[in-house]
Parts: C-alpha cells; sequence; structure tokens
C-alpha cells in the first residue's frame, strides 16, 4: 500500500521545497508540530520518496555561464537500441542540464547551459555532433527567462 500524505506532510513538503536548509526546530513550528514529531515525518517522506534530496540553487549568470539552448534532437529510429545509447552518452555531458524523451517531429530535448556562444558552438561541432544517433538538431537560444521551477511546484500539492 502506498503512503498517503496528509495536510501536515503537505506543508512540511511546502516548506522544504522552498527553505530546504531549515532547522527542523522552525520547521516544526511553521507546521504546528513538535519536533520529534516533524522529524519522524522528514524522515519518512525522504525514505518513501517523497523527498529526493536537498540542492543549492547556483546561480548560472555569477558563474559565468551566459548561454542557455533548448537543442531539439530527432535520432536514427532504426534501432531502439540507439535510444539507449543516446541517453547513455548524454548523461556523461556536464552541458547537458536536461534531457527529455518526447513525442512529435523532434525524438528528444535537450537543456544545454555553457559559457558564451563560442563554447556552444565547440558543444554543437565536438560534442553533440559525436552522439549516437543523431541525424537532425534545431537549436533555440534562451534570450530571456520568465518563469524557472526547482522541481515540483508544491502549490499543484492541493
Amino acid at each position: 500500500m502506498s503512503y498517503q500524505l496528509d495536510r501536515i506532510d503537505l506543508q512540511i513538503l511546502r516548506v522544504l521545497h522552498s527553505r530546504g536548509r531549515i532547522p527542523v526546530v522552525e520547521l516544526a513550528k511553521q507546521v504546528n508540530l513538535t519536533t520529534s514529531p516533524c522529524s519522524e515525518r522528514v524522515k519518512r517522506l525522504e525514505k518513501e520518496g517523497f523527498i529526493n534530496g536537498y540542492h543549492a540553487e547556483l546561480n548560472a549568470e555569477k558563474l559565468g555561464l551566459d548561454v542557455q539552448v533548448f537543442i531539439h534532437i530527432r535520432l536514427d529510429q532504426t534501432s531502439f537500441s540507439i535510444f539507449e545509447k543516446f541517453a547513455k552518452a548524454v548523461e556523461l555531458m556536464p552541458e547537458i542540464e536536461e534531457c527529455y524523451s518526447l513525442s512529435g517531429d523532434f525524438d528528444t530535448m535537450i537543456k544545454v547551459r555553457v559559457k558564451n556562444m563560442k563554447a556552444y558552438q565547440e558543444f554543437m561541432s565536438s560534442k553533440l555532433g559525436t552522439l549516437p544517433g543523431v541525424i537532425q538538431t534545431r537549436s533555440e537560444v534562451v534570450i530571456e527567462e520568465h518563469k524557472t521551477g526547482f522541481g515540483v511546484n508544491p502549490e499543484l500539492l492541493g
């Protein structure tokens, strides 16, 4: 039987989503629990897989990673193994932040972040071009971010 989230679990998830480093004592106060039951709930949420980890959100601009590109990729579909080989190769490339399989005109989409356009050109020619099965790409450079997220939006939890 799967674990059912209650109102307090949802409150805990909302707070941890925005403040992952909040001390348990403060978290407990915000959700109207004592420290021990709050800590037990957090551990249960982690154990049940509702919380995958705690991360620092890095500022790409301050780190000099100014170019963000979404690249749609069409793969040679003569063999299913090409999708597996592609996915494994993508895992090894630090420039690729995200990768999705898609329906529609393209088979996959990656989100790439690099320092500048020269680094993007180098990525396209020396890395993306070497990935297994790539037969066509379409790139879209991000001009400005209007909304970004960090995991599941807790407002969707009800």
